[in-house]
């Protein structure tokens, strides 16, 4: 029995379809592609991320001691705060210093920190919620800079006669911002190290907007994860922290370099426009500088906690002398170290 003639396509002729693989990859080649590309661009947006790290050697962070707030319970008003570990070492009798790892990142980042803490002070460095060892339980994410700050503020305590400074690199900055003009009675001292704190700077370019589809998201490690739901939502959460900047009443440095290709240097101006009521603001401009200046330039965050340390901590850093600010707005001297 002969088998019935296929039809023919309106003005055209029967075409026999491709079989197995050819004839699955065929009908989803756009598909197929736009993963090929999402994957790529994924690879090329997180090498970015490549950065110089702690000269700490491996014995010396894991001798380093380690502690976990516990999670704070939800109440009727508010949410859940997950556990936040954290690594710790130095003078607890001495002023307490809290430093804040940008994205991706964790508590290690600032290993040489506390490894050889300035002046003896207690130093702390925390896991971010989302990253290292702290919450949530299931290991998502966690994109809201208030909840961030909710997490490590009980480790703002009154020690050495002073409360704490919180130092903050990259979107760390931000984050340490939200908690100075939270808290404003519990820091002494904000440093803010290329930290990024403008609404309208927050642009990703085409790399980062295909590492944050959800195919990407869903083939990388819980850290690289969190971090593209941090950079989705870090235009949202800049907005949000607007308004708490002029609530800040601490002595602050801003320490960033005119060659940040990750963080543009003219989140600097926006600092100076926004944060009016600090009890002085320093900026240190350093030149040819990129983004990593924890481990390229750490003496200037050095000499900017120890000069916030002492009794008249006024916020000067590194051996620059600070000189009139650029604009009559500017609240602070602007320095240049070499």
């Amino acid at each position: 029995m002969k088998s019935a003639a296929r039809a023919k396509p309106e003005g055209g002729t029967t075409e026999s379809k491709p079989r197995g693989f050819r004839a699955w990859l065929r009908r989803r080649r756009w598909r197929v592609t736009g993963a090929v590309i999402t994957l790529l661009g994924a690879v090329l947006a997180l090498s970015s991320c490549n950065m110089p790290g702690p000269k700490a050697t491996p014995e010396q962070i894991a001798a380093l001691a380690r502690d976990t707030l516990p999670a704070q319970p939800a109440t009727a008003a508010e949410k859940e705060v997950p556990a936040l570990s954290y690594l710790h070492s130095g003078d607890p009798s001495k002023p307490r210093v809290i430093y804040i790892h940008g994205t991706p990142g964790d508590a290690t980042g600032w290993a040489d920190f506390l490894v050889d803490p300035v002046m003896g002070c207690e130093s702390i460095a925390v896991d971010r919620l989302g990253f290292g060892k702290s919450g949530p339980k299931g290991g998502g994410g966690v994109d809201s800079f208030e909840m961030q700050a909710k997490a490590i503020a009980p480790l703002l305590v009154k020690q050495g006669g002073k409360w704490p400074i919180v130092v903050g690199h990259s979107l760390g900055g931000p984050i340490a911002a939200w908690i100075a003009g939270a808290y404003p009675d519990k820091v002494s001292g904000l440093v803010i190290v290329a930290g990024s704190l403008d609404p309208d700077l927050e642009k990703p370019g085409l790399g980062q907007e295909i590492a944050t589809t959800d195919l990407a998201r869903f083939l990388m490690p819980r850290a690289l994860d969190n971090s593209m739901g941090e950079l989705n939502a870090a235009k949202a959460q800049t907005k949000l922290l607007a308004p708490l900047l002029e609530k800040i009443t601490c002595p602050v440095v801003v320490i960033h370099g005119t060659t940040d290709e990750l963080v543009p240097y003219a989140n600097v101006a926006y600092i100076q426009k926004m944060v009016t009521h600090a009890a002085s603001l320093q900026v240190f401009t350093i030149q040819k500088q990129g983004h990593f200046v924890p481990w390229e330039r750490p003496e200037l965050i050095r000499e900017a906690v120890e000069d916030l340390v002492k009794p008249t901590g006024a916020g000067a850093a590194g051996a620059a002398t600070p000189s009139p600010a650029p604009t009559p707005s500017a609240p602070s001297g602007q320095g240049t170290p070499k």
